[in-house]
This record gives C-alpha cells, structure tokens and sequence, in this order.
C-alpha cells in the first residue's frame, strides 16, 4: 500500500490537470479549460478548440473532456485524495462540462498508483500491431473497465466487425471527397515535432494505410485507393464503445469508459488507437447504430487494441502546459 500524498489540495489538483493534460483529443486539440478552487476543479469545454466540419455540435470534444475528467480522477485517487465528479453540474452553464470535488482521503490502493502511471504513459498507437491475438481474459478485463464508468464496449467480432470496417472504410471515401474537411484535418495533423498541439508527422499513419479490413484516417493527404498491409490481424481487436443516450453526460461517460479502457490496455502491455471517423458521418454512424446494435444504443467511438510490435513505443505528443489550461476560480469570477 503506498502512503497518503501530504502536499496541499491545491498541490494535488495541480498534479490532476498536469495528467488530464495527457488526456487523448481528437487531432490532439485539446479542448478543454480548468478553474481551480480550494477543494475542487471545474472542466470547461473549450469553444476555441472547436472542429466545424469533423465535429461540428462538439460531441467528439466532449467525448475528449470525459477522458480527462477520468485521467484527473486517477491523479487524484493515486495522490491519496477520494474524488466525486458532478457532469454538467450547472445548466445555466453548458461548457461547464463537470466538477470534480475532493470529498476525503484515503492511502491509495497498488491498482489505483497503477492505472494512474498508465495514464501518463499512454500514447495513440497508429502502426500495425503484432498478429497474436489478445486472450479473452485480457479483453473482458477492457470491457469491465469501460462498462463500470456506464458505457457500453462490444467486442466486434465476426458480422459485427465486417459493418464497422464497412462504415470506416465509407467514411473514408465520404471525407475524401469533402475539401473542407480536407482542410481543416491538415491544419491539425502531419505538423512538425514539437508542436504543443496537433499531430505530428512522426504520430500520423501514412496516407492509404489500410491494416486487414480497417482503413485508417487520411491524415490530410488522401490517396486514390487504400493499400491493404497485413491481415485483419495485424490491426488488432476493436472495441466499440457506445451509450444508451447520446447528449453531452453521455458523451463525457463515453470518453470516461475510453480513459479506463485505454489505461487498462496500457497495464496489460497492449498498444491501442481510438477511431472515430466512421460516427463523423450521419450516414455511416446510423449504419453502424443499425447494423451492430440494433439501434438500441448509440455508438460513440472504437477502439483499436493489440500487441506493439516493437519495445519501444511512439514518442509522445505534445501537450499545452498547465498554466495555460488552470485559472484560479476566485480569478474568473472577478469585475
């Protein structure tokens, strides 16, 4: 058992946003704000973040903000703090998207240090992963992961499997047509190393990456024809992830499930990416709530995961500093 963290509150939710920072984003944009007061954290939605033609009604953002909701939590948990998070606490204020209060404390279990290392870890996957399959055992532990934060995660397999990478490699076609969102994905991928913000050429697959039955992203460069490498395998497992309703607390239960499933993953020695352009698409997104289930929920974002085929991982992507993202809560509400 590791001993309670005797730093001040403030100390410790500092160290909670520097880990949500590390939080997973759509393109990396990172739309998320902080206030601090003396025993809680506000997340806010940042609207300057904001991907008009991907992401026009913020849903993928918020799913962002849900994933660093979870990665503070963790930070909390591990530096011996008890957490509640409130989403969306106040409706006059609809980007402020939850709270997060310390209600106690209490010396932090091995799992929970743990997961919270995970966290600061993990990095997005886009290369091809080794063949070997993930046993059972491991992914009933990703799904438990997802499901205890109020999600849904299937593991697609079999027809299932066949009408998600139908819907992924149709999206693709469907983007690739669309200047606009050409445009705005290479404003935010494919950027030199360094950057705060955005991918990075290092992090980007290449342009008509297609691993078994799954077509990747075009990260702004799309090829006439997708070049398949590898089999299905080499892919790795998806995992869909989704909810039964589909307004913001949804979609910030949605990137809590993928924060846990992904820091699981990561425990386990697994690599893994989320994908989400085939519920960027009306068309392909209602294919996929038809088709795998049986519209009785609403699918939210996949999971690729398997086996890294090499011992050392992508290098990390950039991320704002803390002071940039955290204002004192007393600050904000100043005349």
């Amino acid at each position: 058992m590791c001993s309670l963290y005797e730093g001040s509150d403030r100390d410790v939710l500092e160290a909670a946003v520097a880990l949500a920072t590390r939080a997973p984003s759509l393109f990396n944009v990172q739309p998320w704000r902080w206030q601090i007061g003396t025993e809680l954290l506000h997340l806010l939605l940042d609207r300057s973040r904001g991907l008009p033609v991907t992401d026009p009604v913020f849903r993928e953002l918020t799913i962002s903000c849900g994933a660093a909701v979870h990665h503070a939590v963790l930070a909390l948990r591990a530096l011996g703090r008890q957490a509640r998070v409130r989403r969306l606490p106040d409706p006059a204020a609809p980007d402020q998207l939850a709270t997060i209060d310390i209600v106690g404390s209490a010396d932090p279990s091995q799992a929970e240090v743990a997961l919270a290392g995970a966290a600061g870890r993990r990095r997005t996957d886009r290369r091809q992963y080794a063949p070997e399959a993930v046993p059972s055992r491991i992914l009933d532990e990703l799904v438990l992961a997802g499901e205890e934060v109020g999600a849904k995660v299937l593991v697609a397999e079999g027809d299932d499997r066949y009408a998600l990478a139908r819907a992924f490699a149709k999206a693709a076609a469907l983007h690739g047509a669309q200047e606009d969102y050409r445009a705005e994905l290479a404003a935010w991928t494919g950027l030199s190393e360094g950057t705060a913000v955005g991918v990075p050429e290092p992090a980007a697959p290449q342009p008509g990456a297609q691993y078994g039955d799954i077509v990747l992203r075009d990260f702004g460069r799309v090829a006439i024809a997708h070049e398949e490498t590898g089999s299905a395998q080499h892919a790795g497992c998806i995992l869909l992830v989704s909810t039964s309703t589909d307004d913001p607390a949804a979609h910030l239960i949605a990137g809590e499930a993928i924060s846990a499933v992904l820091c699981t993953a990561e425990l386990e020695g697994l690599a893994s990416s989320p994908l989400s352009e085939a519920f960027e698409i009306e068309q392909t997104r209602n294919a996929v709530r038809r088709e795998v289930l049986a519209d009785a929920g609403y699918p939210q974002v996949a999971l690729r995961i398997g086996w890294p085929t090499t011992a050392r991982g992508p290098s990390p992507t950039g991320r704002r500093p803390v002071h940039e993202l955290l204002h004192d809560l007393l600050d904000d509400h100043a005349d």
